[in-house]
């Protein structure tokens, strides 16, 4: 998923003006400098591929984005300067033996970026890998005049009016049908896991992204709500049998919306660390609580985060705008199917104390579990910060995948 955190970053990445681009000319790339170079930014996870030559592009394939303009100049004092047009960011350093050592700088942060030659390769053991012994389809379906484009993901032998299925609604930020963040595919994970024992799926692609149509920009978390009822009715008038919803994040926050719906609430949902409380609540806990993680007193985080938030509200962004006043209590109190609502322990972005604890509150009949050692992504993990995800190699917690399969099936 894409976290808010990392929506944030993007949108603040997008106001800054970066002046260095057209004030320098691009230098040829040395020989001994040309070729693939790739490491992770220290302190993020994140993986940066500059590719070196005639012509420079650099890769962000934990983000999905590939072949993104570059500019090399080298400097005076023999060290050099990529700048990432792009993304508004810019790596500086120089050739230590066989690896190319310095400083990433975008906006405020200032990491160290130290690159080996070659492609970055991430062991990712969950993601499945055909053949499957299940069937998967590449389908459609329309809503508001936008073509959204899926996988339906069913059992061999499917027959709908027997089979239970899920629709899977990803968090916050542009997501593809598999939730692909940072080398991992939590959607394709689950999936796989579900056609094993018998329920199909549909993920989908959100509004601009890969075969979906639309401008992701646009939209709110309503849109999207709007979005996912449709891809239900869709998986309805295919004639499954019974269908759910597998939300994460604002996903599972989209969960809550649908299931308090009168008229066309899911059979079921799944809320992988859903956010119950109000948006802005939401949005200081998690500066705050990440900051406290990182080392800093609960004072100072917390009038880091104040800060922080105050700032993300002066830009104009018409999904922040909703996200900031929507207050998800009254859908969770509302909730008309069975609702299993999960987090983990360690979840810095969805703070399990204000979330899960106010589902609990909210909507008796929910079945709520809190995972020790998890994530916001439900991964076993050290901190709960953001910047472990690409580093672990487990997609998503077997127990977490197993107590997801035992409870849709206890239905």
């Amino acid at each position: 998923m894409k976290s808010i955190i990392r929506l944030l970053a993007s949108a603040a990445m997008a106001a800054v003006v970066f002046s260095c681009v057209g004030q320098q000319k691009q230098s040829s790339v040395p020989e001994e400098l040309k070729g693939t170079w790739s490491g992770e930014i220290e302190g993020i996870g994140l993986a940066v591929v500059l590719h070196l030559d005639d012509s420079c592009t650099v890769d962000s394939p934990d983000q999905g984005a590939f072949g993104l303009k570059a500019s090399f100049k080298q400097l005076k004092d023999g060290s050099v300067k990529v700048d990432f047009n792009d993304i508004k960011a810019n790596f500086k350093g120089s050739l230590q033996g066989d690896s190319l050592i310095g400083t990433f700088s975008q906006l405020v942060i200032h990491k160290r970026l130290a690159m080996a030659r070659g492609e970055l390769r991430r062991n990712r053991p969950q993601t499945p890998v055909p053949p499957f012994p299940y069937d998967t389809e590449d389908i459609s379906f329309e809503h508001d005049g936008i073509s959204f484009g899926g996988t339906l993901t069913s059992p061999s032998g499917c027959r709908p009016e027997e089979t239970t299925a899920v629709v899977f609604v990803s968090g916050s930020g542009q997501q593809d049908r598999d939730e692909a963040l940072m080398g991992h595919r939590p959607f394709a994970v689950i999936a796989d896991a579900m056609a094993r024992i018998g329920i199909a799926s549909l993920r989908y692609d959100d509004r601009g992204c890969g075969s979906s149509g639309g401008v992701f920009e646009e939209a709110t978390t309503f849109d999207f709500a709007d979005d996912a009822r449709a891809a239900l009715q869709c998986m309805r008038e295919r004639g499954f049998r019974k269908v759910g919803v597998i939300g994460h994040s604002e996903g599972g926050t989209i969960a809550f919306i649908l299931a308090a719906d009168e008229d066309a609430a899911p059979d079921f949902i799944v809320s992988l660390a859903g956010m119950a409380d109000r948006g802005d609540s939401t949005l200081f806990r998690q500066v705050s609580r990440m900051a406290e993680l990182q080392g800093a007193p609960k004072k100072l985080a917390d009038f880091a985060a104040k800060a922080s938030v105050r700032k993300i509200l002066k830009q104009k962004n018409v999904w922040m705008d909703y996200f900031v006043a929507l207050d998800p209590a009254p859908y969770v109190a509302g909730i008309k199917c069975p609702c299993l609502a999960l987090n983990g322990d360690k979840d810095s972005q969805v703070i399990p104390e204000y979330n899960l604890s106010k589902v609990e509150a909210l909507c008796p009949t929910a079945d709520c579990r809190l995972y020790p050692g998890l994530n916001h992504l439900f991964q076993h993990c050290t901190t709960g910060l953001n910047d472990e995800y690409a580093r672990i190699e487990e997609t998503i917690s077997e127990e977490v995948l197993s107590d997801i399969s035992d409870w849709i099936l206890s239905l």
